[in-house]
């Protein structure tokens, strides 16, 4: 339970609060988050007992620290999921379709290229592009200009692919 998967990769996830001298988070004697705790952490016993279960974690067997880092854990992936939340729809499409981007060259550079494999992404790719068109506000273009390298690059990894099978 010591990390966190975001879209910035995997994170280590401290402990919210230290036990006291007792075992429990400071300020409780049971382990429960105290009245009054921030919006970030004030996680109720359902709903983390309900991510213990989702994951096949029985909550009655762990101990205070690792209820604590659940928590913490838990506390993390929902700020994750609202600052998603919060963010443009055109915004967080343009970051993916960037990631298809990524992919379709990954598929191009292999040994032998995956021409196949390739030729599916750029085909999302560019239907993602036609179907959202100017819905995509400001990354219509620069994604636009992104589809247009791939095609190309698709073609020039063919030709020299061709040419140095001499077929």
């Amino acid at each position: 339970m010591g990390t966190l998967w975001t879209p910035e990769g995997e994170h280590e996830v401290p402990p919210t609060a230290q036990p006291d001298q007792g075992g429990a988070p400071s300020g409780t004697a049971t382990g429960e988050t105290p009245a009054g705790a921030d919006a970030e952490t004030d996680i109720s016993a359902d709903t983390l007992r309900a991510a213990a279960a989702s994951i096949g974690v029985d909550l009655d067997a762990l101990d205070d620290a690792e209820k604590d880092q659940l928590r913490a854990e838990l506390a993390e992936m929902m700020r994750v999921r609202r600052e998603v939340a919060a963010t443009p729809a055109a915004e967080m499409l343009a970051n993916h379709m960037m990631r298809l981007f990524d992919l379709t060259t990954i598929y191009l550079e292999g040994d032998p290229p995956s021409f196949s494999d390739a030729s599916t992404v750029i085909e999302a790719f560019r239907a993602v592009l036609e179907r959202l068109g100017d819905r995509l506000g400001d990354s219509e273009q620069p994604l636009t200009e992104a589809l247009g390298q791939l095609q190309m690059l698709f073609v020039q990894v063919k030709d020299a692919k061709a040419g140095s099978t001499g077929t």
